[in-house]
C-alpha cells in the first residue's frame, strides 16, 4: 500500500489545485495533516474524496506535521509513503516516477540541485546559501553525498521508519531525520525534481526570517541530535561553530 502525505497550514489559495493534481497522478490513499489552519483550509479538505484528514486545533509546526504523517503510515501498515508540500513548489506529476525509482533504498529524496535546468527558478540567495552550508555539514557526518538536505518531497520505505525517534516540530526536522538515518543505517539516494519558487516572501517565523538565526537554529538541532545518539561532530560542523 502506498500513501501520500501533505502538511497543510493556511494553504487555501493552492490547496484545491495541489490536491486535484495529486489525485490525478496517485490512485492510492492521501492523508492531509491540517496544522491548525485558520483560513478555511481544514473545511475545504473535507470536501475532497479519497483524502483522509488529521486536524490539530493549534499550529505545532511543519516538522510535526511530517512526523505525524510518517507515524500514521507506520501505524496503518503502509509500505511506502511520499511527503509533498501544499504550496505548489513540488510537482505531483513526479509521484509515479518516485514510486517507481525507490529500488532497494530506504529513502528517495527529491533534490532541486541534482540536475539543474534552465527551467528551474532561481532560489532566494539566503535559502540557497544556507542549504549548501547545511548540506555540506550533513554530508560530512553521513557520507550520503546529498545535494539538497531540505527538500520536503521524499519517498520513504515505511519499514525503515519504525527505528526512528523523530520529535523536532520545526523546520529543522529534516536535519534530525538525516542524523537518525545515518545512525540507524538507512540507505538513501536522490532524485532530481524541479526547483520551483512561487512565494519568495514565505515567512519562517519572526526569529527564523533572519538568515543568521535560521542557520544557527539548524546547527543547534544537528548538534543536539548528534549528542543524543553519541555520534561525533563532523569537521564541517566544528568549522562553523
Amino acid at each position: 500500500m502506498k500513501l501520500v502525505v501533505i502538511p497543510v497550514y493556511n494553504e487555501i489559495e493552492t490547496l484545491a489545485r495541489v490536491l486535484e493534481k495529486i489525485r490525478q497522478y496517485h490512485a492510492g490513499d492521501i492523508l492531509a495533516i491540517d496544522d491548525g489552519s485558520t483560513d478555511g483550509s481544514y473545511e475545504a479538505l473535507l470536501d475532497f474524496d479519497r483524502v483522509k484528514v488529521v486536524r490539530r486545533d493549534k499550529n505545532l509546526g511543519y516538522g510535526q506535521s511530517i512526523i505525524d504523517g510518517l507515524r500514521y503510515a507506520v501505524e496503518k501498515g503502509y509500505e511506502q509513503v511520499i511527503t509533498i508540500d501544499c504550496d505548489e513548489q513540488h510537482e505531483p506529476c513526479m509521484i509515479p516516477k518516485m514510486f517507481a525509482n525507490l529500488g532497494d533504498s530506504d529513502v528517495l529524496s527529491g533534490s532541486r540541485y541534482l540536475n539543474e535546468t534552465k527551467e528551474d527558478d532561481t532560489a532566494p540567495p539566503d535559502r540557497c546559501a544556507i542549504n549548501r552550508r547545511i548540506t555540506k555539514i550533513i554530508n560530512g557526518m553521513t557520507g550520503y553525498g546529498l545535494t539538497d538536505s531540505f527538500c520536503g518531497f521524499k519517498l520513504y520505505r515505511v519499514s525503515a521508519l519504525t527505528k526512528l525517534a523523530l520529535n523536532e516540530p520545526g523546520y529543522a526536522m529534516p536535519l534530525q531525520f538525516w542524523v537518525q538515518a545515518k545512525y540507524f543505517g538507512l540507505t538513501v539516494k536522490e532524485i532530481a525534481v524541479p526547483r520551483i519558487y512561487k512565494n519568495l516572501n514565505r515567512s519562517f517565523g519572526s526569529e527564523l526570517d533572519d538568515p543568521v538565526s535560521r542557520f544557527e537554529y539548524y546547527k543547534r538541532i544537528i548538534e543536539r541530535e548528534l549528542k543524543r545518539w553519541s555520534m561525533p561532530l563532523s569537521s564541517e560542523l566544528i568549522r562553523t561553530t
